[in-house]
């Protein structure tokens, strides 16, 4: 789910940043072959060292599409100065906020005139060499979508990415999903299956996308405040002819402790707010399935992504669970649920199954995480 902070804007709605005064230093390609799209707001915090590990970038031939959702700190201040020195740079703020990442990813979008499409979270970093190895494998492969590993880091540390830390809280837990460039299957069917197994993940970032394949198909991001990335993800896994699996790490994800599902207090809040987001999200999901002939004419393969759906917004739940006995979370379960389906027993018991039955793999997700933490802690992996 997307850490950032939806419905496209018209053209005039996007303003642009602060005119640059000085001669830009380096001049965006008249035809970059990548568009990176960065949304921001409020990143101040974070977002210098996120443009910086952009312009880093050994392989030159970028455009960077940083699109404001009306940031209240110096995020565009920061960045609009960046982009007095990088041509490469264009800032764009839109008109008011809308609450989260995918109007100004769509927006972004619109304005991309790259052979390829990648995207950057503002409290993220790419490795120095990313966008050459992305964009390698993506010619030498004609992929139309590059999928890689990623490394988490807390949000107070620094990690060295070398071929030792190649390892993530996923791809660990299954042990490594390949060790060499390959095309995986064209076959939606178990592309679905997969994607429900987790070598799929659906975040958005750790990817590079052909441009073409999501103008022609109108792949964009649903307004929804979270799983927009995974939906996203999932469109292209149904429409991809060609993706190619990599195991180089392209993407430092931090661990952000201040994004909204980690500031839940209780599992009280954590399942007011999820709930709603799961069936918002579960509902875009099915509807779009509903246009395939293989999931109309397969339940089990159409019931799969969504399970995935509340498998991940469960994932936010699972520290709150230590707290309760088995009794007391059934009743906090119920007691929300009511709300949507009443005393509806099957939608109900749905719900409450999978929340029992992914709770030990989510307190195991957990324990990865601590122990990743550990490592860098005990400057195993970091510096």
């Amino acid at each position: 789910m997307s850490k950032s902070k939806n419905k496209q804007h018209k053209t005039n709605d996007e303003q642009p940043a602060v005119p640059t005064q000085a001669q830009p230093v380096q001049q965006v390609p008249r035809l970059p072959a990548v568009s990176v799209i960065l949304p921001m707001y409020n990143s101040a915090r974070y977002i210098r060292s996120c443009v910086e590990s952009v312009l880093n970038q050994t392989f030159g031939l970028f455009e960077l599409i940083c699109v404001d959702d009306c940031s209240t700190d110096d995020t565009v201040k920061i960045v609009a100065e960046m982009a007095q020195k990088d041509g490469r740079i264009r800032v764009v703020r839109l008109a008011k906020n809308t609450g989260g990442a995918s109007e100004p990813r769509n927006t972004g979008l619109r304005l991309s005139r790259g052979k390829y499409i990648a995207f950057l979270d503002s409290d993220d970093m790419y490795t120095r060499t990313a966008l050459a190895e992305l964009v390698s494998v993506a010619e030498k492969w004609n992929a139309d979508v590059v999928h890689t590993e990623q490394v988490y880091f807390p949000e107070n540390e620094t990690i060295d990415v070398t071929p030792e830390t190649k390892f993530t809280t996923f791809s660990k837990e299954l042990g490594g999903f390949c060790k060499e460039p390959m095309l995986e299957t064209d076959n939606l069917a178990q592309r679905v299956q997969m994607f429900y197994k987790g070598r799929f993940f659906g975040w958005v970032h750790n990817k590079l996308y052909r441009r073409d394949l999501l103008m022609e198909k109108n792949i964009r991001f649903d307004k929804l405040m979270t799983s927009e990335d995974i939906i996203f993800y999932f469109r292209v896994l149904c429409t991809a002819p060609r993706i190619v699996r990599v195991p180089n790490i392209i993407y430092i994800y931090r661990h952000n402790p201040n994004s909204i599902t980690r500031k839940m207090v209780s599992v009280e809040e954590s399942l007011h707010v999820l709930t709603h987001l799961m069936i918002e999200g579960s509902k875009v999901l099915d509807d779009f399935m509903s246009g395939f002939q293989l999931f109309v004419k397969n339940p089990q393969l159409r019931q799969l992504p969504i399970d995935y759906i509340i498998q991940q917004h469960l994932i936010w739940t699972q520290r709150f669970y230590e707290k309760y006995t088995t009794s007391q979370l059934d009743a906090l379960v119920r007691k929300e649920l009511k709300k949507y389906c009443g005393d509806f027993v099957p939608f109900f018991a749905y719900i409450y199954g999978a929340i029992h039955t992914y709770r030990k793999r989510l307190i195991n997700y957990d324990k990865q995480i601590k122990q990743l933490k550990a490592q860098v802690g005990g400057g195993q992996v970091g510096k």
